[in-house]
């Protein structure tokens, strides 16, 4: 593996880390026809060829035969495997979510690649804190456990439980990890009210915007620990639909093709799978209209207007039954209201009315959700 992140002309196709924490390097194996990619935390750990021969011999009963260096366009994407180090996720709850998704899903409308389960790998990642997973590089609806709770979603197979011949996928919704809220909720007025306080949390902790606490912090303090209950959000927000989430479905977790930028691969990264209301990915879905910001809510993209339309004409019903409805819209206000309570700090040198700009959008909806509720 390389010990320093790769340049994009070496990383080829999959681009440069560019702080992502992970660096990234091809193993070829077996034949010319079957490479193995493997992605590795810099400066953490790294597999030997011994280890790496091992972990893919196990999951997949090949043996490699050598390991170099390659460009990603240099090999066949039908026979590429990937190999990825993991120290944050549960990698065996993340193979068998994945494996249900590649079985149950058109590969046409959700194509995620399959999986090569690596035995034992769940008791390995307690002992070591360190996960692997094998999945092959490409080339429905997934059915929540009943309640419907909101939290994270964690996937069994057979084999963690017991086995069978046969694998079977068990579903069973934890604690929110992502966002740290704890859980799982019975409601979705809980899960917002969680969400918020903890943004509130976030805000109290936030350095260098000492003119925005002072002018709305307390204001901001007393509405949600004296007037904010789960009464006071509106009843209707209960009737957006909980779904199965990609909780990191932004660009640089889709891998399309190099022939084709509208031909999608492979949606990866599927260390944060949630249960949760469809609308909590506004953030996810707005990033693709605008340029980054710290808010998350820089300026809209030249075109915006085309791009919205072009996104939500392809799936026409998620749009009139859905995002437009009475219901989402109202858990929007809500959602939002925790995405925008902490501004991100501003550089010293940064005048006030500089600062507020920045801030327009925040200040807005922190200021709508004051007005009509408090």
């Amino acid at each position: 593996m390389p010990d320093e992140p790769m340049t994009k002309d070496e990383a080829g196709a999959l681009s440069p880390p560019n702080g992502r924490g992970v660096s990234y390097a091809l193993i070829e194996a077996l034949t010319t026809l079957t490479t193995f990619i493997t992605y590795f935390p810099p400066g953490l750990i790294k597999l030997s060829e011994t280890e790496l021969a091992e972990v893919i011999l196990s999951a997949t009963g090949q043996h490699l035969a050598s390991s170099t260096r390659l460009t990603v366009q240099e090999e066949n994407a039908d026979d590429a495997y990937v190999v990825q180090l993991r120290h944050y996720g549960n990698v065996a709850s993340m193979d068998a979510l994945m494996t249900l998704i590649s079985k149950t899903f058109d590969p046409r409308i959700l194509p995620a690649p399959p999986m090569y389960l690596i035995p034992g790998e769940r008791s390995r990642q307690d002992a070591t804190g360190m996960g692997r997973q094998i999945t092959r590089l490409i080339q429905g609806t997934i059915p929540l456990p009943e309640p419907r709770l909101i939290g994270e979603l964690i996937a069994k197979a057979d084999s963690d439980v017991g086995g069978g011949d046969a694998i079977q996928i068990h579903l069973d919704i934890g604690p929110d990890r992502h966002y740290s809220l704890g859980g799982p909720f019975s409601s979705v007025r809980e899960y917002l009210q969680a969400y918020i306080k903890s943004s509130l949390v976030a805000l109290e902790k936030q350095q260098d915007i000492e003119e925005y606490k002072e002018q709305y912090l307390e204001r901001i303090r007393d509405f949600i620990d004296n007037r904010m209950d789960t009464n006071t959000i509106p009843l209707i927000v209960e009737d957006t639909h909980v779904v199965a989430i990609h909780s990191d479905m932004g660009p640089h977790n889709v891998m399309v093709s190099g022939h084709s930028p509208v031909d999608i691969q492979a949606v990866i990264d599927w260390e944060f799978v949630a249960s949760a209301p469809f609308a909590s990915q506004y953030r996810t879905i707005e990033m693709l209209f605008r340029r980054s910001a710290a808010n998350g809510f820089g300026p809209e993209y030249e075109g915006a207007a085309e791009l919205r339309e072009a996104f939500w004409n392809a799936i026409p019903q998620w749009k009139t039954s859905w995002f437009d409805s009475e219901s989402t819209q109202v858990l929007l206000e809500w959602f939002k209201f925790g995405r925008f309570l902490k501004p991100e700090w501003r550089p010293k040198d940064l005048p006030e009315d500089q600062a507020r700009e920045c801030w327009r959008e925040n200040i807005r909806v922190i200021e709508g959700i004051l007005q009509k509720y408090a």
